[in-house]
């Protein structure tokens, strides 16, 4: 059986670690393009594009909007991507603080930032990355807990088959392009690990899947071997896994493995995650 290793310990240590009281959103910061002042033209076609992105996610049945707001160089280019299992009325009001935090998280009215948030994803930039199907504005997360490394081997395995397993369903079985799962642990001491995939409403089935693909490559190269639970949520598609009491998404489970089903997957280039301290749905 083939077992994933730890990640480089600089790498761990770099990551930057978020206390609880400022977990959401978590954001990523594009710094290429500089910052925009307050009240400037730039900011307000921001809000103007979060709140048109807001009404058409609202009505949208798969919660999803994209669009651009203005023309060069104060065009602001955006996409508003709500979990699968929530409703509308969350995906709205996510939004809500999407318009608030764009301008006062630590990116610093940067003109391009990615906010992560548990119910939402926000990308805006002045860049047009809606002309490509890249997975652009990255957030990668994990959870500061740890599982016993005695069984971390067995674990990676099973996390790496059902993220596989869920992110085809997504791609293949359902019209919306979401899904979740749960591998069932083979005794009480290995409890059950669950897991969500989603995409941009916009992809087709097959560009879905070599999205969804990439990240389960990226899993194990960029968290410990050890972790308890992950996500890398992008501005075309979203993968997560964790291993809790329950399941962290609302609804029936679509998928549900039994342990004889989990198989590996190769990896590409790493990227920095940023380190939350507890699971919040």
């Amino acid at each position: 059986m083939h077992c994933y290793h730890s990640i480089p310990a600089l790498l761990v240590l770099a990551a930057l670690a978020l206390p609880l009281a400022a977990a959401q959103p978590w954001p990523n910061c594009d710094r290429t393009s500089g910052n925009y002042t307050l009240g400037s033209k730039y900011e307000t076609n921001l809000q103007d594009l979060i709140s048109t992105l807001q009404s058409e996610a609202y009505t949208s049945p798969t919660l999803f909007a994209s669009g651009r707001v203005g023309v060069a160089p104060d065009a602001v280019y955006g996409v508003l991507l709500c979990r699968g299992d929530v409703g509308a009325s969350a995906c709205y009001d996510c939004a809500t603080l999407a318009s608030r935090d764009a301008s006062t998280t630590p990116c610093n009215r940067s003109r391009g930032v990615a906010l992560c948030y548990n119910p939402c994803y926000v990308l805006l930039s002045d860049k047009d990355f809606l002309a490509s199907t890249n997975n652009s504005g990255q957030v990668p997360l994990y959870y500061s807990g740890r599982i016993n490394l005695s069984t971390s081997c067995e674990h990676n395995e099973a996390v790496i088959g059902l993220l596989n397993a869920t992110a085809r369903y997504a791609a293949e079985k359902s019209t919306r392009l979401f899904a979740t799962g749960r591998w069932v642990g083979p005794d009480p001491g290995f409890p059950s690990i669950y897991s969500m995939a989603q995409c941009a409403a916009d992809l087709s089935p097959a560009m879905c899947l070599s999205c969804l693909q990439d990240l389960v490559g990226q899993w194990y190269t960029v968290w410990p071997r050890d972790v308890q639970g992950a996500r890398i949520a992008g501005s075309r598609c979203t993968l997560r896994a964790e291993m809790q009491n329950g399941p962290f998404y609302t609804g029936a489970t679509m998928l549900r493995l039994p342990i004889d089903q989990a198989a590996p997957a190769p990896a590409p280039a790493p990227t920095t995650p940023i380190v939350v301290s507890v699971t919040t749905r």
